[in-house]
């Protein structure tokens, strides 16, 4: 069940769509464009920056900082084709350096594809719902017999994490590195912690994954996921199902009491950073709704 909020219809006047796409991002602007194919009522309404997740801090800059960890790997890796040479020498000024100015320029495509959109069409401004098929954007009102919401998501963060202050990231803060640190633990053996994870432990970076609830997400086959996680533990450290014991700031950096898996005895270890890898949420928030979950 929905419950609205702030209901105001007393709006100058309401303009009415086919389709309204609530987020120009990833999902938001191909559901613009493909509505555009069938009818020219469709607006696009965007409250935040332009440039979609994905594009700025998701799957783009997280592929290139994946290539400079690859490109290490095959060097460290050639003697088993034959081909010998000394360890990489890393940079990690330069790697965050390219990684940031690549991503960049695939934002930068990305403006240029919302900016040839007509005015028209174009909303700047937060979402809220009136009800089912009317929207208030700042001062306008739409009505609009479809409705995509395609507002992205955000990072969860677990009451644990308390009081680490800077030294907690989530995949966004990272490709604003200015270089690479020393050190990083992973919380979330999940797709974002695993291939951030490896990419910096192939970069030089001393890691270690944690995970509570003993998964190896998305994989459900447990041959396949037993695999894997072995896979994984012959590169760097990984525990899924972790017993932490304390999280909390010594000198600058993250010290994390934990049992550790290989003898059963408690220890600690110090970290430049925690990652903050345990999922995400829906960002429907700030839509003007509450809903109510009936069994």
């Amino acid at each position: 069940m929905v419950f609205f909020l702030n209901v105001d219809k007393s709006q100058k006047s309401i303009r009415k769509v086919d389709v309204a796409v609530i987020g120009a991002g990833s999902a938001g602007l191909p559901a613009f464009r493909a509505a555009r194919m069938h009818t020219e009522k469709v607006v696009l309404i965007e409250g935040g920056i332009y440039g979609t997740t994905c594009a700025r801090v998701g799957c783009m800059p997280s592929k290139l900082l994946i290539a400079a960890a690859e490109a290490a790997h095959s060097v460290e890796t050639s003697s088993k084709f034959g081909v010998y040479s000394s360890k990489p020498t890393i940079n990690g000024h330069d790697v965050m350096e390219r990684v940031r100015s690549e991503r960049d320029r695939f934002v930068g495509f990305v403006l240029e594809s919302v900016e040839n959109i007509d005015p028209k069409h174009n909303y700047r401004g937060h979402a809220h719902f009136i009800d089912n098929h009317t929207i208030q954007v700042e001062d306008k009102i739409i009505e609009a017999k479809s409705v995509v919401i395609s507002t992205g998501s955000s990072p969860k963060l677990m009451p644990m994490f308390n009081g680490l202050g800077e030294h907690l990231v989530v995949n966004d803060d990272i490709f604003e590195w200015e270089t690479l640190p020393e050190s990083v633990a992973v919380f979330g053996p999940g797709v974002i912690g695993l291939e951030l994870g490896q990419a910096l432990h192939r970069l030089g970076v001393r890691i270690r994954i944690f995970g509570l609830s003993g998964s190896l997400k998305p994989l459900s086959d447990m041959g396949i996921r037993n695999y894997a996680e072995n896979l994984f533990k012959s590169e760097f450290p990984l525990d899924t199902k972790a017993k932490i014991k304390g999280l909390e700031l010594e000198n600058g950096q993250v010290k994390i009491s934990f049992v550790d898996p290989n003898n059963g005895k408690e220890k600690e270890e110090l970290f430049d950073f925690l990652l903050a890898a345990t999922g995400r949420s829906p960002n429907v928030n700030d839509l003007g709704w509450k809903i109510q979950i009936l069994n």
